[in-house]
């Protein structure tokens, strides 16, 4: 990923907090305002309340675009957020419930986005900066609250933690989508769509611990596409890659939902398939090497066929290792004898 996309993405973090800011300072302008009247403070007061809540959510948001780290721009305009919000506590002469909202819903979103360590930090910048403007302002004191203060409060106390909660529900959800995810990509091969050799591994080794209870059957398959080096060197690794790909394609319209497909590694596949003797096994082989050696692979000239050896699991298999062990035996007796074919480990 290069700079411009990494760039791009942490910017996300400062759209994400644009709307909470306008959301926050719109509702939180209400109680302030309340105590302004209350108190008949002076028309540059007013003034500065709009620019604060009309310009800042945009100048911040600004600053970050602009900025080389819009996240460690966007937490210095949190921290810018506090002192702010420490500037109106002062103003208001320390009116309790606004004075108290005001502090709370700053310290919790700060709590959210930086945890308790970076909360303590504004919250520190929030007092230093009301101690000061409030010394400016000679320690006006007033911590009564009128009913009008109280009414006007309530937005600030009902909308703001409603569009935090909704802001992190959507941010959980991402989080957890993502999750999904790469917990799918860590289990699947990308090229393929199939099982990894981990994941098929532990697929293979379930059947293996619910023979050894149940000594219910299970059949191993191992598949390797013939002359597969000669592909990539005759018609070059894009060719080969889409040969897998359609061969990966083909092996998965084969399996029933029980089945278990995987890719082993390079051009080398296998198949699980619970409640299954050799016998079934083998038809659902032979009808896909039918259909490989009867399908046209892009770009490849002479078509491709698969050689298979199969494995049905009997008490001398103590692990998933001997079992694609003894799979690998049959199929690379299938290669010696001329490759296109299936040979069957014999059951002792």
């Amino acid at each position: 990923m290069d700079s411009e996309s990494r760039r791009a993405r942490r910017l996300n973090f400062s759209k994400r907090m644009r709307p909470m800011r306008v959301i926050g300072l719109g509702v939180g302008s209400l109680c302030v305002g309340a105590v302004l009247h209350e108190h008949a403070m002076g028309t540059a007061w007013w003034v500065l309340l709009a620019c604060h809540v009309l310009l800042w959510p945009h100048l911040a948001y600004l600053f970050a675009r602009r900025s080389h780290d819009p996240i460690k721009t966007e937490y210095r305009n949190l921290v810018v957020d506090a002192m702010a919000g420490g500037l109106w506590i002062a103003v208001m002469a320390f009116d309790t419930l606004p004075s108290v909202l005001l502090a709370v819903m700053l310290t919790m979103d700060k709590v959210i986005v930086g945890g308790r360590g970076f909360s303590a930090r504004t919250f520190a910048a929030m007092g230093a900066t009301c101690l000061v403007v409030s010394a400016l302002l000679g320690f006006p004191f007033d911590p009564y609250t009128s009913y009008t203060t109280m009414l006007a409060c309530l937005p600030l106390l009902i909308v703001y933690p409603l569009a935090i909660g909704t802001q992190s529900r959507k941010l959980a959800q991402r989080t957890l989508d993502q999750r999904r995810v790469f917990e799918k990509t860590s289990r699947f091969d990308a090229a393929t769509g199939l099982m990894n050799r981990e994941q098929w591994q532990y697929a293979a080794n379930i059947e293996v611990n619910r023979f050894r209870r149940t000594g219910r059957p299970a059949v191993l398959m191992m598949i390797d596409i013939d002359s597969f080096k000669q592909i990539n060197d005759s018609h070059g690794h894009i060719v080969g890659d889409g040969v897998i790909e359609e061969f990966a394609r083909l092996m998965r319209a084969c399996l029933r939902d029980v089945d278990s497909g995987g890719r082993y590694g390079g051009d080398e596949f296998g198949i699980v398939m619970p409640e299954t003797r050799w016998e079934d096994a083998i038809v659902a082989a032979e009808r896909l090497r039918r259909q490989v050696a009867a399908y046209r692979f892009p770009g490849v000239t002479l078509g491709c066929t698969i050689s298979v050896g199969l494995s049905e699991i009997n008490p001398t298999i103590d692990s998933v290792t001997d079992w694609v062990n003894v799979a690998d035996e049959a199929l690379y007796k299938a290669k010696h004898k001329g490759r296109d074919r299936i040979e069957v480990a014999p059951l002792l």
